[in-house]
């Protein structure tokens, strides 16, 4: 199985697997204590519907390029686009970690 032998040779896609994960995680802690409201209409109906098929609309997306990753990998556009994304990730789980630490100092009161 070339695919299965590939999937996660890419460090670049298992990290960017693992930040997705973290954004899915993040997102359902401010919205689970209010701290945030979810922006796209669609996810926010989908997580109102059921939390797992939440995570797994928010984790198809890097397991699918996982799977077609050993068929495009060649390709000059894959390396640099997989780059960005992962930078973008990284700063969205930043961003998260930054609004989730103010919202639970805030939540956690005066000391």
């Amino acid at each position: 199985m070339l695919v299965f032998r590939f999937m996660f040779k890419s460090k670049l896609l298992v990290l960017l697997l693992i930040l997705c994960f973290f954004d899915a995680l993040f997102t359902d802690i401010g919205l689970q204590l209010a701290l945030i409201q979810e922006a796209n209409p669609f996810i926010r109906h989908l997580y109102e519907w059921h939390i797992i098929a939440y995570y797994l609309v928010k984790l198809i997306l890097p397991l699918a390029l996982m799977l077609i990753y050993p068929y495009i990998r060649q390709k000059l556009w894959v390396q640099p686009c997989l780059t960005l994304t992962v930078i973008v990730y990284a700063a969205v789980n930043v961003y998260h970690f930054v609004w989730l630490s103010y919202g639970l100092t805030y939540l956690a009161g005066p000391a």
